[in-house]
């Protein structure tokens, strides 16, 4: 016999006298849990209510069903489903039959999925019809043409022409039982990419793994777990997770988000007592503690574990959650280490906890495959009762992560503590090799992490030709990023050598995640990939960067940003207020559009490039993939009609693409005194901050005269019969049951000799909006003091929106004011068309969200001379959705068109009967890290061919009068009209303004 065969063969001898390998399948411990714990809860999953015993038969049924269709013992099912009790109810059925689950994820798509049966070669793929809004039966039909041994698609709902979970079902009966010592089932290496690795688990050495950590855990039969975490992965299936709560005849509440506005309500509901997440989810639920007000008070431990947890971030886990911490290190493929719950505070903040089994055998060595001094760094190698021999038909794999003795080699870098605790310092391959120094990635980024300015920071290898591998730090800052040079000081002060600091320093707004909650390295790498300045003729397609300087600023920022407009850069520019920074983008260097059938992108001195897709956002989000240029940002405009395309409606060719968007030449952005100046040929940025130097010592100039008393009173009454006409007519359509909305609106021509930039500066000193912005593309000039946003939506894919409807006047007093925010607040008329307003903004984001809430409901928000009610509607994108489906889902504004909104959108083009433009669309920034800011534009002036004009409108419900509606028009034109400043060739005023 081989010496290594007969190596393994005794220690399985020895495991299974250490009691490791007890004699049951996981089917069969179900069937003991059942007979202990009976009508006990198990299993809690939406209003799905489980004991142990309706679980024990729901999964013979189950397996009973699965033998009908020819499922058998050793035939490999590939489960894909989410965390529901179908999850559950079928992991057990296949166990107990005997066939092998894959684990996969519900994130999962066709690349993953045909990788995951073209290795293991399922005979039946069990899914969700549908998961947060993606339909699974499409991708399943692709799958099974390519893959001949896949002859079962079964869908928990509605399976079309393929069967439905709920039909897996028979009177159960005796079947054919699996061996303990039997494959259970296969998951997935955490470090899958392109080809992924499948990790074959017994009955015996998963069942130790889940029953041990629950003993670990102390759980008792009042443990509750929620099940946050996708229930596929081995942390929340067995570490001790699910499997290790029933084992003691535990509560399991799944979660189908590990949100925290669905998992906070669950533990209130539910008594949870325990749970486990990734640190970027702790980090999110921290931030959500900040305002929630929540109950918590039944969660005693939070297990932390799947990649680093920074001590800053461990320090706040306590007193915001009001629970103990447990940090948990391990892997799929065996290995677990927890802090133990009596374990001192600096062990569970500082260290990665100890082996979860007396016979689990580490070692840790260096890159001569030699153990390294005690102490030391070096690469993890483990053998257990319940670590791996090898991944499922990976020979050469296998040769490369196991050695001749049957060590697994981890690839983490680690160090052994006196007491025997584990401290991760990285993965083998987060080292950076510069010019042959290796230098583990976590020696630079704790330092690095006490830098008073950085609030978290990642620091990534990235391919350089002098150095091999150059060291980048990608830093989220607080207030502002620090540069590399105060970077590296703060570094040498701390005592790291020069060639250990970094080389490179790039900010983050957010982490890039990958499928499973971990940051994703691979991105960041992309991001901090800048070819020098002189290759970039040379690489045809290569990103360019902008080169940039940071400067201090005095004047304000709106005065700066007028000045730079006008410093002659560039004829296009567009300035944008957001509450904490204004910008402006000046010269088109990309120019994305699009019209009803496709997207395009241009460049100066090339041919256009068209992106043609089944749905018009998705080409416009293939365009944004293409633009070449690092870290873009670009400005530009959605017209009303683009909301026709959205809605299924025909659209009239115009002349104006129905998306307008430029990434700018020049840029400045200033906040906090502070402005960043980019441009992107480095020879012109002198150029830029001359011009801002100069725009800053400028004499403060002062605000011109209002507007002409006889001049406002005329416009206020163009055409006033005529809207008041419009206004009954389509009231009598609401009556009629056409529509619950409709934004009907008034156009006013104004005079010659608008100054729009002059009028924009005098406006927005007397207003208070939410965003404002002055755009000038072509010959079209908008400046607006928009009243509420569109969509914003955070690199990180956190979604928002802000509805308002109902409107009164702010009066001339403050005493006004308040009595008529209390009529506002009591208007029956206004609170229910502010509520039908809410309602429709969170179902359009449930379309494409996890969860979505309002955080803000009726509010009061003064808006220049009017006052509104105001709510926020928040939510998180989807896996795999992008700001431009949510930008699809919400535009346009509810406030802006009607209820619902495409016979609102239809009405409109009916009654007014010219094309909007960009009233009521959006004046919008959307970025290369996948944010977005989309202003409203409404209380706002538009130029173009010689003609300015004004345009505002009003919501009409069935209790709307024409004479109320005219008057909210007017209150409204009052944030904009008072403020016109005309060229000093004033023109005379007649009583009508043509």
């Amino acid at each position: 016999m081989d010496t290594r065969h007969h190596e393994a063969d005794a220690l399985e001898q020895h495991y299974a006298r250490q009691g490791y390998r007890q004699p049951h399948t996981l089917g069969q411990l179900l069937r003991q849990w059942a007979a202990q714990h009976g009508e006990a809860t198990a299993l809690v999953a939406g209003t799905t209510r489980l004991s142990y015993a309706q679980l024990d038969l729901k999964a013979d049924r189950m397996a009973a069903g699965f033998a009908r269709l020819g499922v058998a013992r050793g035939d490999r099912v590939l489960l894909q489903l989410p965390n529901d009790a179908a999850f559950v109810v079928c992991l057990f059925a296949l166990l107990r039959l005997g066939a092998w689950p894959i684990m996969a994820m519900p994130a999962h798509r066709e690349k993953d999925v045909a990788a995951l049966c073209q290795l293991a070669e399922p005979v039946a793929y069990v899914a969700p019809r549908t998961f947060l809004g993606f339909d699974y039966l499409p991708l399943a039909e692709r799958v099974k043409r390519s893959q001949p041994a896949l002859r079962h698609i079964v869908f928990d709902g509605d399976a079309g022409p393929w069967t439905a979970l709920a039909a897996v079902d028979e009177t159960p009966r005796e079947l054919p039982a699996p061996a303990h010592t039997d494959t259970a089932l296969l998951l997935l290496s955490g470090g899958t990419t392109g080809t992924p690795k499948l990790i074959p688990r017994s009955h015996a050495d998963y069942a130790y793994n889940a029953i041990a950590s629950a003993r670990l855990c102390g759980l008792s039969r009042d443990a509750v777990y929620l099940a946050a975490l996708p229930a596929a992965h081995n942390f929340p299936l067995a570490c001790p997770g699910i499997l290790g709560t029933l084992s003691v005849g535990g509560r399991v509440v799944m979660a189908k988000t590990p949100s925290s506005d669905e998992a906070f309500a669950l533990i209130h509901a539910e008594g949870v007592s325990f749970t486990a997440l990734v640190p970027p989810l702790v980090a999110l639920w921290l931030e959500a503690r900040e305002w929630d007000r929540t109950d918590l008070s039944s969660l005693d431990l939070l297990q932390v574990g799947g990649a680093r947890l920074a001590p800053e971030l461990a320090a706040r886990i306590p007193p915001a959650l009001g629970c103990r911490l447990q940090q948990v290190f391990g892997m799929a493929e065996g290995l677990l280490c927890y802090t133990h719950l009596d374990d001192p505070w600096e062990t569970v903040v500082q260290t990665q906890g100890r082996p979860l089994c007396a016979d689990d055998e580490v070692r840790i060595v260096g890159a001569d495959g030699r153990p390294v001094a005690a102490g030391e760094v070096g690469e993890l190698q483990v053998r257990g009762p319940y670590t791996i021999r090898g991944y499922y038909r990976a020979p050469e794999q296998n040769a490369r992560s196991f050695t001749a003795e049957g060590f697994y080699c981890s690839g983490d870098l680690v160090r052994l503590t006196a007491e025997g605790n584990i401290v991760v310092e990285g993965r083998v391959k987060e080292q950076i090799n510069r010019a042959g120094e290796k230098i583990g990635a976590a020696e630079i980024e704790r330092p690095l992490s006490t830098h008073p300015d950085v609030e978290s920071c990642v620091v990534v290898a990235v391919p350089d030709e002098r150095l091999g591998e150059r060291s980048c730090a990608v830093v989220i800052g607080r207030e502002r990023v620090p540069t590399l040079a105060e970077l590296q000081r703060h570094l040498g002060a701390l005592g790291l050598p020069r060639y250990k600091q970094p080389d490179q320093v790039l900010a983050v707004p957010a982490w890039p995640l990958t499928t499973v909650g971990k940051i994703d390295t691979q991105r960041l790498v992309a991001l901090a990939l800048r070819p020098p300045a002189a290759e970039h003729e040379a690489a045809i397609g290569a990103p360019r960067p902008y080169a940039e300087c940071r400067v201090e600023v005095e004047r304000a920022p709106i005065d700066l940003c007028l000045a730079l407009a006008r410093a002659g850069l560039a004829d296009d520019y567009t300035i944008y207020e957001q509450p904490d920074e204004w910008s402006i983008g000046l010269g088109r260097l990309v120019t994305l559009g699009a019209d009803a059938g496709q997207a395009w992108l241009t460049r100066a001195g090339q041919a256009r490039q068209t992106f043609r897709r089944a749905r018009l956002v998705d080409a416009i989000a293939a365009a944004t993939q293409a633009i070449d240029v690092l870290d873009w940002r670009a400005y530009g405009v959605a017209r009303f009609e683009l909301s026709r395309v959205f809605h299924g409606l025909n659209v009239q060719a115009q002349e104006d693409p129905l998306l307008e968007l430029f990434v700018p030449e020049y840029e400045v952005r200033i906040r906090h005194g502070e402005a960043l100046l980019r441009a992107i040929d480095p020879a012109a940025l002198p150029r830029l901050q001359a011009a801002l130097a100069q725009a800053d010592r400028q004499a403060e100039r002062g605000m011109p005269a209002p507007a002409d008393a006889a001049l406002v009173d005329s416009l206020r009454r163009h055409q006033q019969e005529a809207y008041k006409t419009r206004v009954s007519g389509a009231v009598a359509d609401i009556s009629a049951r056409r529509y619950q909305k409709v934004i009907l609106s008034r156009r006013i021509p104004l005079p010659a000799g608008v100054d729009l930039p002059e009028t924009y500066r005098c406006g927005r000193a007397r207003n208070t909006p939410a965003r404002s912005y002055l755009v000038q593309l072509g010959d079209l000039r908008v400046a607006g003091f928009s009243p509420e946003t569109v969509v914003e939506v955070s690199a990180d894919g956190r979604v928002s929106t802000q509805p308002l409807a109902g409107t009164r006047a702010l009066g001339a007093n403050r005493e006004e004011e308040a009595r008529l925010r209390e009529e506002l607040l009591c208007d029956a008329k206004e609170v229910a068309e502010h509520a039908v307003s809410v309602k429709l903004a969170h179902d359009e984001l449930a379309s494409v969200c996890d969860d979505p809430g309002v955080s803000e409901f009726m509010t009061v928000s003064r808006r220049g001379s009017v006052q509104h009610l105001a709510s926020r509607v928040q939510g998180r994108l989807r896996e795999g959705r992008h700001a431009w489906d949510a930008f699809e889902a919400l535009f346009p504004a509810v406030t802006a068109s009607g209820i619902p909104k495409r016979a609102g959108i239809d009405a409109i083009h009916r009654y007014e009967g010219t094309p909007r433009g960009c009233y009521s669309g959006c004046v919008l920034i959307v970025d290369s890290h996948g944010a977005m800011d989309a202003a409203l534009v409404l209380r706002s002036i538009y130029q173009r061919g010689g003609e300015s004009w004004l345009q505002v409108g009003a919501g009409l419900v069935a209790q709307s009068t024409p004479e109320r509606e005219l008057e909210e028009t007017n209150e409204k034109l009052g944030c904009v009209i008072k403020h016109l400043v005309l060229s000093p060739a004033k023109v005379a005023v007649g009583t009508e303004v043509v």
